[in-house]
């Protein structure tokens, strides 16, 4: 692995020797994340995504191999900088964690909008698949920021880590909650105080007493060791997440040759499957250990969950006609996103579309 301080470079094409001795064209190709790789959709690139792409190069006696620079845990991008990154070339592949990038890609907002839908977050994925193939507009706002979507990136269903218990929507009130992006609006009207961080901060922020507890996913309870700082995890299942997405920058990936984009494509497609798997599995291993740390889990009852869905504002409706009056697809991306849901079986405590 090269070293973080050499990513600004862009693709690239140098000749260089295979081990048969052959001559074979190397390309260079840099990819980054803010997140460490503790975190599964990050791992996965690491893991999966860059070795099976050489691996399928190599095997098929392709004239082409990779030297690939990884640059993750913010060495070259932060969570909130992946995206320009990417967009400007300073690195040709990203995961981009667009839970926070409400701005720039609104519409891939859908499932932050929709809360205490389905845990089943590898179902949701086909769901995010079949979406993203109905909408075009989704893809294009991708494109505006000179990049693609190779592979979407769900997380497993969110649920409260606090130093307090929960066992109603009336226990949150007066407490500051911290969690990213549009999941702020699942504390409306709870009387708890929304505090915008990402996972990176999350640990120190209650050490230090800035928040009280945290909403967030369950696999990365344990790699995070969040338990250390909240002794209550209660699970209200908000539901999984279409969260980040592995991106690639458009003019590298126009410099790749045909046979490297086809593998890539292939790969992609089977790492997006294993993240999710990945991460549906992860959260029992996860709890398991807070547990064997020293954490209390409740079940919050189905009557509260739904109580707690009802109480909230209609911030899907909101969010589509807002985006409906900026000239976006609001309204169709949620109304798809929900027929799609349907039909794939998925059922929400709230039904969104109806106020």
């Amino acid at each position: 692995m090269k070293t973080a301080t050499s990513v600004v470079a862009l693709a690239t094409v140098s000749l260089g020797l295979t081990a048969s001795g052959l001559c074979a064209e190397t390309l260079s190709l840099t990819v980054v994340a803010g997140h460490p790789p503790i975190t599964k959709g990050v791992a996965g690139v690491r893991d999966f995504f860059i070795p099976e792409v050489n691996r399928r190069l190599a095997e098929a006696g392709s004239e082409y191999d990779i030297d690939w620079t990884e640059a993750y845990a913010g060495a070259v991008a932060d969570v909130n900088g992946v995206l320009e990154a990417v967009e400007s070339g300073i690195a040709d592949f990203g995961y981009v964690p667009h839970l926070l990038e409400a701005d720039s890609l609104p519409l891939e907002q859908v499932t932050y909008v929709t809360p205490f839908g389905t845990d089943n977050l590898p179902l949701l994925m086909d769901v995010i698949v079949r979406l993203h193939e109905e909408v075009p507009e989704m893809g294009e706002a991708w494109q505006r920021h000179n990049q693609m979507v190779l592979a979407p990136v769900g997380i497993d269903t969110y649920h409260i880590l606090s130093d307090f218990p929960i066992s109603g929507v009336a226990d949150l009130e007066g407490h500051r909650i911290g969690t990213g992006g549009l999941a702020v609006n699942w504390l409306r009207d709870t009387g708890a105080v929304p505090v915008t961080g990402a996972l990176p901060d999350f640990y120190n922020s209650m050490a230090t007493g800035l928040i009280d507890g945290i909403m967030t996913f369950e696999s990365a309870i344990a790699p995070y060791r969040f338990y250390e700082e909240a002794e209550y995890i209660t699970r209200i299942n908000y539901g999984a997440n279409s969260a980040s997405a592995l991106t690639v920058n458009l003019d590298s990936w126009d410099r790749l040759p045909e046979e490297v984009r086809t593998v890539m494509l292939d790969v992609a497609d089977e790492y997006r499957v294993r993240v999710a798997e990945d991460y549906y599995q992860g959260g029992a291993a996860s709890l398991a250990t807070a547990v064997e740390n020293g954490a209390t889990i409740s079940d919050l009852s189905d009557e509260a969950r739904a109580a707690y869905a009802a109480a909230l504002p209609n911030i899907a409706r909101e969010w589509a006609e807002g985006l409906d009056a900026r000239g976006m697809p609001g309204t169709e991306v949620l109304e798809t996103y929900l027929r799609l849901s349907g039909e794939a079986g998925i059922t929400f405590a709230r039904d969104w579309l109806q106020e």
